[in-house]
């Protein structure tokens, strides 16, 4: 009786395990386009290019759509809680233009981050430093937000 228990259990394990393989399989050929990505040549753009090109994988060098993107910071300064420190709140816009090489068909838009606060502190280094961490920060959590964006677009268009 121990023998067909052991037996049952392990049938079951080894079905469950073939069937979360299978559809695991399938999943990884979602994206059937490929998507060529163009950006200036300044340090965060080109930042975000490669982190598109990381989420995208492009395979194959049958590009049918063209990716025309451009990531803006803008910085003001806001205040603390308190009312004493001046802080500085930092927003990333990506201006986006995705077209079809093919058709000529052109869908754009504008994203925008929420803020990211850098810490208030004496030394222009530090200042400085904490820019250019929340600026690397919002590149790559921009190129995430576009990539799902640009997702949703691909499936309504098929």
């Amino acid at each position: 009786m121990f023998i067909l228990k052991k037996l049952f259990f392990s049938s079951l394990i080894i079905l469950i395990s073939s069937c979360a393989l299978n559809n695991f399989k399938n999943n990884q050929n979602i994206n059937n386009y490929s998507i060529e990505i163009e950006t200036p040549s300044d340090r965060y753009n080109v930042y975000f290019k490669e982190n598109l090109k990381r989420f995208f994988h492009n395979a194959d060098n049958n590009n049918i759509y063209l990716l025309k993107t451009k990531i803006t910071f803008e910085t003001t300064k806001t205040l603390s809680v308190s009312g004493q420190n001046i802080l500085r709140s930092t927003k990333a816009s990506i201006d986006y233009q995705l077209t079809n090489k093919n058709t000529n068909f052109v869908k754009s838009g504008t994203i925008k981050t929420f803020p990211a606060l850098s810490s208030s502190s004496n030394s222009l280094y530090t200042q400085e430093k904490s820019i250019e961490h929340i600026m690397e920060r919002l590149t790559i959590s921009s190129a995430k937000s576009l990539y799902s964006h640009i997702n949703i677009i691909m499936r309504r268009l098929s």
